[in-house]
């Protein structure tokens, strides 16, 4: 039975997948925490979504090149 997804692609995802979770998990986060300051929110905010960013497009440059995951839509 022949896999559907690549290794490394499967890595990649899983890298995508925890990036977003933890760009997520900060915006809706419980206020318990001390609050940060508006300017250090906004940093971490623009941080966690660069990282999403980099690996979604990680993945998709991966997806495009790879004779595995091109054949599997």
């Amino acid at each position: 039975m022949a896999e559907s997804e690549c290794a490394t692609c499967k890595k990649l995802k899983d890298r995508e997948t925890r990036a977003h979770t933890e760009w997520t998990a900060h915006l809706f986060r419980n206020e318990v925490k001390p609050r940060l300051s508006e300017k250090a929110k906004r940093k971490h905010q623009k941080e966690e979504m660069e990282a999403y960013q980099q690996a979604h497009k990680a993945r998709l440059a991966h997806v495009k090149t790879c004779p595995i995951c091109m054949s599997n839509p």
